[in-house]
C-alpha cells in the first residue's frame, strides 16, 4: 500500500447537512438552506435522516425525544406558555402581583370566563371610563378583535383575551406603528437569549384619533397588523432595500434612526425593551425546562431546539414601551425587498449561531459512538454525580460561549448575563416563576425560607453601571469583531485546543486500525 492511498484513507468524508423542509410555507426558510448555506434539502414527512428540521407548527415533547444529539427543532415544546395570548396574560399577570413595578410592561389583561367577575369589578370602578381590546385567545394577523368601552359587547362565558386598550400611544406623522423584534431562545437549561439588532416598524394606513364608539370599527386606525392595512389604499409598500424608511413597513433601524434625530434617548429605549424580554422569557423558563429536560435528559449542551420568537412592543406617549404579544411562528413572509433583506439574514445568522456545521455533526455523531463503545465495554450505562454532570454542563457552556462570541451575526446577546449584579437581579424572578410552576403541578414539597428581597430596579449605582452594559449603539451589520474581549478569546483558545484534540484522537485511531489491518494482511499472507 503506497503512502498517498494510506494519507487518503486517513482522510474524514465530513456528513452533509440535511434540513427538512417538509412542513414549511416559507421560501426565504429554502433559499438560506439551499442557496446561503448550500445544504441539502428534503421534504419528508416520514424521514428522520435531517440534521434541521424547520416547522411552522409547534413542536411535541415526543418529537424531541425520538431525536438524536445532533439533530435540531426550532421551536421548544411547551412555547405556547408563552406564544398563547391567554397563557401570556396568565403568567404575566402571576408575575405582576409579585413585582408590581418590574412588570408594568404588559397591559392589564382578564381571561375570560375565568376572570369575568375581576373584570365587571374594574369595569364598575377604575375602568369606567376606559376602552378595552377583546382579541380570541388563539387568533393571530389580528383576525376578531374589536374594541369597546360596555361588558354588554362581549361574551363573558366565551372565551377571549381582553386587555386595556393603550389610548395614547407614541405616534410618527400622526400614525400608530409597533415593532416586531426576533428574539432568539437558543437554550432553556439555563436561558440562552438572543435579541437581533434589525427588525420591522409596521405602521397603521389612519391618521390617530383617539378611541371614540365612532371610530371603534376603523382597524387601519388601531391597528398595526400588516395583514390588516396591507389591504388599504393608503398603504405604501416598500420597494427598495436601500430605502429601509420608506413605506408602512419599514426597517427598526431607520425609525430608531429618526427619533434619535428627534433627541429620543433610543439607548434607554434599547435597554428597556431588552429587560422585557429577559423578564418574560424568566417567567417561562421552569415550565420549558421541564418539557425539554423530560424529553431530552441527557443534552449537556442544551442546544437541540432552539426558537424565533417575535416580540411586539408599542410605545406609550411617554416613550416606554409595552409588550402587546408573543409570535412562536412570526411570519417569514417575503413580499417586498425590506423583507427580505431582514428576514434572511435573520435565519442564516439564526442557524450559523446554533452551530449547524459539518464538522459539528461530525463531532457529535463521534461522541455518541464513543459512549456507546463504553457502555459495550462495560457492560453497563456509566452513572454520573451531580458534581460530574454540573462540570460537563459548564464546560459545554463555556464552548458555546466561545462559539456565539464569535459567531453572533447580527445577533446581540442579552442573557446569561456577564455581571454578577445582573444575575442576581434576574434570579429573583426564575426563582418566583419555579414557585408558580412547582404550585401549579404540585410538585412543590419543601417549603424553602425566602430569598433575599430583591425590589425594584437594582440600586442606583448598580443601574447606572447596568446602563452602561445595555446601552449600546444598535447594530445593524455584523460587529461581532469588535466585541471580542480577553475572555472570549480565552473561550475561543479552549475551543479550537478541544477540536484539535478531537481530530488528533481520530487520527490516532485511524493509524491503529491501518497497522491492525497490515498485521492481519500480514497474517493472511503466512497461512496462505
Amino acid at each position: 500500500m503506497s503512502d498517498s492511498e494510506t494519507e487518503q484513507q486517513r482522510k474524514v468524508v465530513l456528513p452533509q447537512i440535511i434540513m427538512n423542509v417538509y412542513d414549511t410555507q416559507y421560501q426565504v426558510v429554502r433559499y438560506v438552506g439551499q442557496e446561503i448555506l448550500k445544504w441539502k434539502l428534503i421534504a419528508e414527512p416520514e424521514s428522520w435522516d435531517w440534521d434541521v428540521y424547520w416547522t411552522d407548527s409547534g413542536v411535541h415533547a415526543e418529537m424531541l425525544s425520538k431525536m438524536k444529539q445532533h439533530q435540531k427543532v426550532n421551536h421548544f415544546p411547551g412555547m405556547y406558555i408563552l406564544a398563547r395570548k391567554n397563557n401570556l396574560g396568565k403568567q404575566l399577570t402571576k408575575m405582576r402581583r409579585r413585582f408590581p413595578k418590574e412588570f408594568k410592561f404588559f397591559p392589564f389583561t382578564w381571561m375570560l370566563p375565568s376572570d369575568a367577575q375581576d373584570l365587571k369589578e374594574y369595569m364598575k370602578g377604575k375602568g369606567r371610563d376606559e376602552t378595552l381590546i377583546v382579541k380570541p385567545e388563539a387568533s393571530c394577523q389580528g383576525r376578531g378583535i374589536f374594541l369597546t368601552k360596555s361588558l354588554d359587547f362581549i361574551s363573558l362565558t366565551e372565551r377571549y383575551v381582553v386587555q386595556k386598550y393603550l389610548g395614547d400611544p407614541f405616534l410618527i406623522d400622526g400614525l400608530k406603528f409597533d415593532f416586531r423584534i426576533y428574539v432568539l431562545v437558543a437554550g432553556c437549561d439555563p436561558l440562552r437569549i438572543f435579541i437581533y439588532t434589525e427588525g420591522l416598524a409596521r405602521f397603521a394606513t389612519e391618521k390617530y384619533l383617539p378611541p371614540h364608539p365612532t371610530n371603534f370599527d376603523d382597524l387601519c386606525m388601531h391597528l398595526t397588523n400588516y395583514a390588516i392595512n396591507k389591504n388599504n389604499e393608503n398603504f405604501v409598500f416598500n420597494e427598495d432595500v436601500q430605502r429601509m424608511d420608506v413605506g408602512h413597513k419599514r426597517s427598526m433601524s431607520s425609525v430608531f434612526e429618526k427619533l434619535k434625530q428627534e433627541g429620543r434617548d433610543i439607548d434607554q429605549l434599547w435597554m428597556d425593551i431588552k429587560q422585557i424580554i429577559i423578564k418574560t422569557l424568566c417567567s417561562a423558563q421552569p415550565f420549558l425546562k421541564h418539557q425539554y429536560t423530560t424529553s431530552q435528559p441527557n443534552n449537556p449542551m442544551n442546544n437541540m431546539c432552539f426558537e424565533i420568537l417575535g416580540f411586539d412592543i408599542i410605545l406609550d406617549s411617554s416613550f416606554k414601551p409595552i409588550l402587546l404579544e408573543i409570535n412562536h411562528s412570526p411570519s417569514f413572509t417575503t413580499d417586498s425587498p425590506l423583507d427580505q433583506y431582514i428576514k434572511a439574514n435573520l435565519i442564516e445568522d439564526t442557524l450559523v449561531l446554533m452551530n449547524v456545521n459539518r464538522e459539528e455533526k461530525y463531532r457529535l455523531i463521534q461522541e455518541k459512538h464513543q459512549e456507546m463503545q463504553k457502555r459495550i465495554l462495560t457492560g453497563r450505562n456509566i452513572r454520573m454525580t451531580y458534581e460530574d454532570r454540573k462540570a460537563i454542563v459548564e464546560q459545554y457552556q463555556m464552548i458555546r460561549d466561545a462559539y456565539e462570541d464569535e459567531h453572533l451575526g447580527g445577533f446581540e446577546k442579552i442573557y446569561p448575563c456577564d455581571e454578577e449584579y445582573e444575575t442576581d437581579y434576574y434570579t429573583q424572578f426564575l426563582t418566583y416563576a419555579s414557585d408558580i410552576f412547582e404550585e401549579s403541578t404540585g410538585t412543590k414539597k419543601v417549603q424553602l425560607p425566602p430569598n433575599r428581597k430583591i425590589t425594584g430596579s437594582p440600586q442606583k449605582s448598580i443601574k447606572h453601571d447596568a446602563a452602561k452594559i445595555y446601552a449600546q449603539p444598535l447594530r445593524v451589520v455584523v460587529q461581532s469583531q469588535q466585541l471580542q474581549s480577553r475572555k472570549t478569546k480565552q473561550h475561543t483558545l479552549l475551543y479550537k485546543s478541544m477540536i484539535q484534540q478531537q481530530i488528533q484522537q481520530e487520527q490516532r485511531k485511524i493509524q491503529i486500525m491501518m497497522k491492525q489491518r497490515e498485521q492481519l494482511q500480514q497474517k493472511q499472507k503466512y497461512i496462505q
